[in-house]
């Protein structure tokens, strides 16, 4: 698998994805048609991100292989900017690499000297007097051997006056015909002061012949930090040109090879996760990226960076929304945050709703007032961005092209970011490129106090970075302090997020992605069976009826054994205190009569559980308690009705009512408890002994004039049209099992 793009600067021309080989080439060519004998300096210009350490590496890979070269690489940043520490390094890393060149009987002199200074011993023969301090005497008198082993002390010696001609003559004459070419990196990561010393010192104090310092920087950046510590009537410009011999700018890479490149590496990533792309949508890529997008992407850093944005966000959006518009979307919120705040803030006049329509464009026919708005928002903004609009969101294509193509029921199916339904999903699920740093999950892990590691987790943790945050938690559980205490503080922070219950197409729900994961948390807990009733105690306290089901559901179906499936390390005996426990508090559940008989949500499982643990006299005395009108029935059969939708949505519509719902419903409590409510009841006991024509469906999701039913939909159960089906439903159902079981019998 391709790993995450590290930024970091290629070391051979193998991996040269922008040509640069060519440039190379012709810079060796430069550097082999210079003087044995000449010192000189040269400047390799480029803008940060462009290349330049990768073009150094691949100058220096080339290097190695031709006899008359000798290469130096050293960063000026690694070394923290000092002048002296520099030219120690490279006169070390010239006193090895001509050492292992030369043969025995050379390596005396220049070997010889050059090892000395690296050992911290004097470079001469003699006795030498230094002036070291300035004073204008001599008055430091220095004889063969060891030395303070300071850098300082060196650099002062090797730029004392009585000593530069001296190194100079001996350093020459042991390069022989060698061309020493050293590469001082970084310089545009320093200060301006440390920038100037560098410069002098290579111009003065190691000006060398037969060696050449090739500096690759920024030139605006350098001249800039430069010019802060020249006197004011220098600039920046003007002291680069004195000191630098030949100036050479890195060529910029054009536009077409950088989209090459990206376009490579985006189909390479989308071959490794599957992802393929109608000839439409390709097509529609390339219109969104030509025409706008691809003004974002300047240099090899930017693309590393877009792809490194692209593996992290791709995986977990695959079949969820379009990729297409999640690909141009994720470049502006990398590149552009200020259109990316104006795209996502601005979902009413993007997007062309039909299910909920805005007050704002309920009488728009004509998109009159929608384009006044657009005008208003994007007249500042360039063509390329305004593209970039259009091509996400047909509807403001439409109204500045009168193209009045905006089909809401094919931008649903595409999964697209115009669609009403989609919309919030390009934004919900990561906001950020990281969501939460790995660094903030550990710290809060490693707390030991509950009310801080509450307060860290509800200041951190949100409902946009729970799904990422959460698995940076199961991957760090052996930092976890207390699992229980850990567990109980996750429950009571999705408890206040905003439809913490709703499940998206084939996608757990925030609290069910929780509860799943919650056997990760546990896993090397010694106290299992106390962790799992303590945590259905505390959904017991806090009224969590939902919760208090899945957390039930999960380990009374987990706990089953040889099923193929993930399992609950508890044994039988604890399964079995487990589930007593959860039937006392069931039981007081329905004592305090908060065992729901009328819930759109799936806390209505709580009756499987139970019919499974306790006896049917007992609910069926619950439900009778409470349920004693026709409504109420139906009311109660109705949260027993199956949901559908279409994968991706979240509006869910109630299906017809099957014999097996039926059957639920009567291993729950005797049905013609619920007949003779309908019987007696003047609005319903017209549909005694109704025929199957007569039975109306509730998947018939269409009226007579094509528009969409809407008492169907979860929530509207209580109106009189939702219940007058489920009545005909349940009726017939009822009367034909009644008459099936009369025919057995005889």
């Amino acid at each position: 698998m391709t790993k995450y793009h590290s930024d970091q600067p290629i070391n051979d021309r193998k991996k040269d994805e922008y040509n640069r080989s060519v440039f190379v080439d012709d810079f060796i060519k430069i550097l082999t048609d210079f003087e044995d004998k000449e010192n000189y300096i040269i400047g390799l210009y480029a803008k940060w991100g462009r290349g330049k350490t990768s073009t150094v590496n691949m100058i220096l890979d080339s290097l190695k292989n031709k006899e008359q070269f000798c290469e130096i690489y050293l960063s000026a940043w690694a070394l923290g900017g000092d002048y002296e520490k520099i030219l120690w390094d490279i006169l070390d890393q010239a006193s090895r690499k001509i050492m292992k060149k030369k043969a025995k009987n050379k390596r005396a002199r220049f070997g010889g000297f050059l090892s000395k200074v690296s050992k911290a011993e004097i470079p001469f023969d003699l006795d030498t007097e230094l002036d070291l301090n300035s004073g204008g005497r001599k008055e430091t008198k220095i004889s063969s051997g060891k030395i303070i082993n300071t850098v300082n002390y060196v650099g002062q010696m090797l730029a004392s006056s009585d000593n530069i001609d001296k190194a100079r003559k001996r350093i020459e004459e042991s390069i022989g015909d060698k061309k020493v070419i050293v590469f001082i990196d970084d310089l545009d990561r320093l200060e301006g002061k440390q920038i100037i010393d560098i410069l002098r010192a290579i111009n003065t104090v190691a000006d060398y012949g037969g060696m050449t310092y090739i500096l690759p920087f920024d030139k605006r950046y350098v001249c800039s930090a430069i010019e802060e510590c020249l006197p004011k009537d220098q600039n920046g410009d003007e002291f680069i040109e004195k000191l630098i011999q030949v100036p050479i700018a890195l060529p910029e890479l054009t536009q077409e090879r950088l989209d090459k490149v990206l376009l490579g590496k985006i189909d390479k990533l989308f071959n490794e996760f599957g992802i393929t792309l109608t000839e439409e949508e390709v097509n529609r890529f390339q219109r969104l990226y030509f025409y706008g997008a691809n003004k974002y992407i300047a240099s090899p850093r930017d693309i590393n960076k877009i792809i490194n944005v692209y593996r992290f966000r791709v995986p977990i959006s695959i079949g969820e929304i379009n990729v297409v518009d999640l690909s141009i979307l994720e470049i502006v919120r990398t590149f552009d945050e200020p259109l990316y705040q104006l795209i996502r803030t601005n979902r009413e006049l993007f997007v062309k709703q039909t299910r909920n329509i805005s007050p704002k464009y309920l009488l728009d026919s004509d998109n009159e007032k929608r384009k006044a708005d657009a005008d208003k928002l994007l007249s500042n903004i360039p063509d390329e961005k305004l593209e970039i609009v259009q091509g996400l969101f047909p509807i403001i294509d439409e109204i500045y092209n009168n193209h009045f193509t905006t089909d809401g029921e094919r931008l649903r199916r595409q999964q697209r970011i115009a669609s009403e339904f989609y919309f919030d999903l390009f934004f919900a699920s990561l906001d950020e490129e990281e969501g939460i740093s790995n660094r903030e999950i550990i710290k809060i892990l490693q707390l030991t106090d509950l009310t801080e590691l509450k307060n860290e987790v509800f200041s951190k943790i949100n409902k946009n970075n729970f799904d990422i945050a959460l698995k940076m938690i199961v991957d760090n559980i052996d930092l976890i302090s207390n699992s229980r205490d850990f567990c109980k503080v996750l429950l009571d922070l999705v408890e206040t997020f905003p439809q913490k219950n709703v499940s998206i197409g084939f996608k757990l729900s925030l609290l069910e992605t929780l509860i799943f994961r919650i056997d990760d948390i546990l896993e090397k807990s010694n106290t299992k069976l106390e962790d799992y009733i303590s945590l259905l105690d505390q959904s017991y306290c806090e009224n969590r009826m939902e919760t208090f089901v899945l957390l039930l559901k999960n380990v009374y179906v987990y706990s089953q054994k040889g099923k193929n499936r993930k399992e609950i390390d508890l044994n039988e005996e604890e399964i079995g205190l487990y589930k007593e426990h959860a039937l006392e508090l069931i039981r007081q559940f329905a004592k305090e009569n908060k065992i729901p008989v009328n819930v759109t949500d799936s806390s209505n499982r709580i009756y499987m559980y139970w019919k499974e643990l306790g006896n049917k006299s007992e609910i069926s005395e619950y439900i009778q308690n409470l349920v004693k009108t026709a409504d109420q029935a139906l009311d109660f059969i109705s949260q027993f009705l199956g949901k559908a939708t279409a994968l991706g949505k979240s509006d869910y519509r109630r299906t017809d009512m099957d014999r097996s719902t039926y059957e639920l419903i009567g291993e729950l409590i005797d049905p013609n408890y619920f007949y003779e409510l309908l019987k007696e009841n003047e609005k319903y006991s017209s549909l005694i002994n109704i025929e199957k024509e007569n039975v109306v469906s509730l998947e018939d999701r269409y009226d007579s004039n094509g528009e969409e039913d809407e008492f169907s939909r979860v929530g509207n159960e209580h109106n009189d049209e939702f219940r007058v089906t489920v009545a005909s439903q349940f009726i017939y159902i009822h009367e034909h099992s009644v008459k099936d079981s009369v025919v057995n019998n005889d």
